[in-house]
């Protein structure tokens, strides 16, 4: 299901297209048989990938009715979308494609140990998710691609969606879990209830949809603003069929299913973006017991100007929040924190309509000496369990811009890397130290100028 050039267009297996100008009245016409599990418009053009890998792969209709078949890319495709004047394409098989004009692809990427099953267009980026490792991709142009893991385990991506400055992603396996992240490096769970097994999603007027297959019954959809919490969207029910499909467009949602039913549901007549976005950073210092943060304006402010931001510190335990006033000077000061804790950041920008969704966190670890030190909240740790080495006093230049050059962590005679967050730390962990002594110390170099930390010990004991 997808729409473009003022209608709504539906393509199956069976050998034919479905087109609605309104969503309620449909004509069918002939296309060339394939199994069609993939469709996006862009550029004037509808453009569909099969799911089968065998001729034709591919077709084009810049009216949904009539439709020119075409050998296509060599894949399974699962996932389609149109963004940054060019279409990208997933399959099954772990490869990303690319194309200009929906004719001529080029492989991007390619994993084998990958299953993607869906890709998403916003925010000025592409990110595409994986149903076999949990796994996120994400890319700002299409072109060069870059590999995430799964934020927990178990977790198994159906759908990926993008709306009003928030990703989500959403587990194909019946968890009732999904995630949302503005950037898509940093994911945040959340839990729904029914669950069910989404295998499709969307963004319009101001609410996520997701369809699927209802690990139990009713046969519902589900809703959400946020992503944070949801609520149920009843469908009709269609015997055993499953919906494989939604999209959004001229004030209503369309959904589709195995059986060849179509659902429409109305929006609002008018539902433009209220909200702003979340700010595009929240970065800052740390110090004694404290964090001092620092907002980047978001890249919408809504229909209303951005009048403060809500900054949240968490360690899970414990959560404190602050109002921030718009101007360059230290937004926020949170005080009364651990030092050598871990605490995560957000930021929501807010004006007179409401708050944005948060930033990704970002991790800060107050300090009582801030200078540039990698090492372990204690000096005697258990190799029972993975270690944390915290390294802080990264130095910004004169704008406060951190470098993004790479930190080097010695820990014992193990080299990892890490870059330095917008708070100026890095979290290091050694998934299985060896026991004994062992050394810590981190090198990095930061607009021409080399560092080296002192040098730290940790004993390791079995």
């Amino acid at each position: 299901m997808a729409f473009g050039g003022a209608q709504w267009v539906a393509l199956g297996s069976a050998g034919n297209s479905a087109v609605s100008s309104d969503g309620s009245a449909w004509t069918q016409s002939p296309v060339p048989s394939g199994s069609w599990a993939s469709l996006a418009y862009g550029d004037g053009r509808f453009v569909a990938l099969s799911s089968m890998d065998a001729t034709p792969r591919e077709m084009i209709s810049t009216d949904g009715e009539t439709w020119t078949a075409l050998p296509g890319p060599a894949g399974e495709w699962t996932g389609l979308t149109y963004g940054a004047g060019r279409f990208v394409g997933v399959d099954s098989l772990g490869q990303i494609i690319t194309s200009k004009d929906g004719v001529g692809w080029t492989v991007k990427f390619s994993h084998s140990k990958v299953h993607f099953t869906s890709v998403a267009y916003g925010h000025g980026r592409f990110i595409a998710v994986d149903g076999s490792q949990g796994a996120t991709v994400v890319s700002p142009n299409g072109v060069g691609w870059s590999y995430y893991p799964a934020p927990t385990s178990g977790v198994r991506w159906g759908a990926v969606a993008y709306g009003n400055g928030n990703f989500l992603a959403f587990d194909g396996s019946g968890s009732g879990y999904m995630a949302t992240s503005v950037l898509g490096y940093v994911w945040t769970l959340h839990s729904y209830s029914p669950p069910q097994l989404i295998g499709a999603a969307t963004f319009g007027c101001g609410d996520f949809i997701a369809v699927g297959r209802p690990a139990s019954t009713p046969d519902d959809a589900v809703s959400s603003t946020t992503g944070a919490t949801w609520s149920v969207a009843s469908l009709p029910s269609g015997a055993s069929a499953s919906w494989t499909s939604v999209a959004y467009g001229d004030h209503k949602y369309v959904a589709v299913d195995s059986a060849g039913d179509i659902a429409t549901l109305p929006s609002a007549a008018n539902c433009s973006s209220s909200i702003p976005l979340a700010p595009q950073q929240v970065s800052g210092n740390i110090h004694d017991g404290e964090v001092w943060t620092y907002m980047h304006p978001p890249s919408s402010a809504g229909a209303a100007p951005v009048d403060g931001y809500r900054v949240t510190v968490s360690d899970g335990a414990m959560t404190k929040h602050c109002f921030a006033r718009v101007y360059y000077e230290p937004n926020c000061i949170i005080r009364g924190l651990e030092n050598r804790r871990v605490y995560s950041v957000t930021a929501q920008s807010h004006n007179r309509f409401g708050y944005s969704v948060p930033t990704d966190p970002e991790s800060v670890v107050p300090v009582a000496s801030w200078r540039f030190t990698a090492a372990t909240p204690a000096a005697v740790v258990s190799r029972s369990g993975p270690v944390v080495v915290q390294i802080t006093g990264v130095l910004a230049n004169r704008e406060g811009i951190y470098p993004s050059s790479f930190i080097t962590v010695h820990f014992g005679s193990s080299l990892s890397r890490c870059r330095p967050s917008p708070f100026g730390e890095c979290l290091i962990t050694v998934a299985n130290p060896s026991a004994g002594p062992a050394s810590i110390y981190a090198t990095y170099t930061g607009y021409g100028v080399s560092y080296r930390s002192p040098t730290t010990h940790v004993t390791i004991i079995p």
